[in-house]
Formats: C-alpha cells, sequence, structure tokens
C-alpha cells in the first residue's frame, strides 16, 4: 500500500495530491525483454509504496513518548522482504528485529537485498519462516502489522486469536502497532493509477462485499514502452473497521487502544504528515492511521 511520507501512508485511495513521487532506477538496456520482464515485483512495490525509514522513525518516536525508553526488540509480522528488520538494526546497534513471514521466496529476497549489505550488523536479524499465529521463543517491545496484512484475517474469531498471541509475545511495556485504511472511496470499485519516474503504480479495487465487507485489490505496473505487470500483487481481505479493531485488541487482553490521527495543513486542506493521538476523525473519503495496542 503506498505512501511516500507519513501524510500518505499505504493507501492508494486516499487523495492522489497527497502522494509524492519517488526517485526510481532507471532501467536502461538492450534486452530484448519488455520493461516489465526486466523488473521484479518486490523492488516495485518497495519503490511505490514502502519507505521502511518512515516507519523506524514512527517506530521510535512514538514508542519513546509512551514508554519513556526506546524501544529495542521488533517483531515484524507478515515481514515480507523485511526491509523494516534491516532498517532498524541498522539504526543502533543495540536493536534487535525478528521478521515472521510464510513466503519462504520473498523472505529469500529480502535476505540478498536488505540483509547481506548490512554485513556485520545483519547478525541483528532473525527471519524466520512461521505463522504468525505460532508462539515465538522470544518478547519484543514493539510488534508491527503493517500494509493492513491483517486483514488477511477475515473472521473474528481468528483475528482475535491473532492479537491474543501478539499480546503474549510482547514484554510488560510492549506496544502492538497496526496500521488501517478506511473511508466511503474503500467500497468503491475503482483504479487509481500513481506515476513514478520509471512506472505507474496503479491500485485496482476489483471486487467489494458489503455484506461480508470482503474485498479484492490488485496492484498492477504500467511502463513506458506499453509493457505492464499485471496482478502483480493480489489481497483478499476483509476491510476491518477502526472500532472492530479496538474492541477485538481489548478482547484480547490489550489495556488500551489509541488511534493516531493524521493532522490538516491549514492552507492546502490536505494531510500533514503528523500523526497524533485522537477520538475524534475528521469524515475523510479515504483515510489512513494508525492503532496502537499497549499491553
Amino acid at each position: 500500500m503506498a505512501r511516500k511520507d507519513e501524510g500518505n501512508r499505504r493507501m492508494q485511495t486516499a487523495a492522489s495530491s497527497q502522494r509524492k513521487k519517488r526517485q526510481g532506477v532507471t532501467r536502461t538496456s538492450r534486452s530484448k525483454k519488455t520493461l516489465a520482464q526486466q523488473w521484479d515485483r518486490h523492488e516495485l512495490y518497495e519503490s511505490a509504496v514502502q519507505d521502511a525509514g518512515v516507519d523506524a522513525d514512527f517506530l521510535h518516536r512514538t514508542y519513546r513518548a509512551l514508554r519513556g525508553r526506546p524501544a529495542r526488540i521488533l517483531r515484524e509480522d507478515f515481514c515480507g522482504t523485511a526491509a523494516l528488520c534491516a532498517t532498524w538494526v541498522a539504526r543502533n546497534p543495540e536493536n534487535r528485529a525478528f521478521g515472521l513471514d510464510l513466503d519462504e521466496k520473498t523472505l529469500n529476497w529480502g535476505i540478498k537485498k536488505h540483509l547481506v549489505p548490512l554485513g556485520k550488523k545483519a547478525a541483528g536479524v532473525t527471519l524466520m519462516r512461521k505463522d504468525v499465529r505460532e508462539k515465538a521463543n522470544f518478547k519484543a517491545d514493539i510488534t508491527v502489522a503493517f500494509n493492513f496484512s491483517y486483514m488477511y484475517f477475515k473472521e473474528r474469531e481468528a483475528l482475535r486469536q491473532y492479537f491474543t498471541r501478539v499480546r503474549q509475545g510482547l514484554k510488560p511495556e510492549g506496544v502492538f502497532y497496526l496500521d488501517i485504511y478506511g473511508g466511503p472511496e474503500t467500497m468503491e470499485l475503482r483504479e487509481e493509477r500513481t506515476e513514478f519516474d520509471d512506472f505507474d503504480y496503479v491500485w485496482d479495487q476489483a471486487a467489494v462485499n458489503p455484506i461480508t465487507h470482503e474485498v479484492t485489490n490488485y496492484i498492477h505496473f504500467e511502463f513506458s514502452d506499453g509493457s505492464e505487470m499485471r496482478r502483480a500483487f493480489t489481497y483478499h481481505w476483509r476491510l476491518w473497521q477502526i472500532p472492530e479493531i479496538r474492541e477485538l485488541a481489548l478482547e484480547a487482553g490489550f489495556k488500551d487502544c489509541l488511534v493516531y490521527w493524521e493532522g490538516t495543513d491549514r492552507a492546502s486542506g490536505e494531510g500533514n504528515g503528523v500523526y497524533r493521538p485522537s477520538l475524534k476523525g475528521d469524515n475523510s473519503p479515504a483515510f489512513v492511521c494508525y492503532i496502537l495496542c499497549m499491553k
């Protein structure tokens, strides 16, 4: 899910004016392969969607504000290429990160892309091909489930059980971080295109069931030579709502759940990239915010 700064976190259905272009890596090749064939889908995803530095900044700032000390041990559920894990341990020699994911190929790609360049610092990262609902043999200060990955759990009991497992794996002052998107536009069938230097990123809301709130979303990439990478990523989710997530987290044993809502720039009327705890959000057509669950 796309964002280039905290004002545009992981939500292609937010207003396109909130998006920023990111400098890409220009592909020059005499190969007869199309541009779509030359690119790797994970590289495209990281260029268009992720900003691990922004994530790490937000985690560090908010945890310290809440707990009065820095977090050192990060657990990243559904970690994918483990870009956040790598960024976390690179920030401080005392930091440690654990990444959990079921896709072995994606984990291996992340090792080559993010961990090998770290050299000796890579020892601070432990990647596991593991179901996030299984018991872990370590305790974390912070657990994150970003990019709406937890929406994979469509049944209420399944999500509650996952939240319970997360709480059990946190230290006494641990915090569980989630991001969530919503607003009326998220229930529409629509495509949104964002232009980058070397490709166009397309967020495709292909199917919505208003009875169950199950959605099917795709990510496509389009290139200047006319080639396309269709359905580079596919998501079959339940579009959970903020009250549901907070209620389930409390049922799972968390003591409190704070919603961090984005402020508004007075001049432009757009998001200002600053997220603070709030009890009231503006009625936006589409929004992204954070939910912080405290053990």
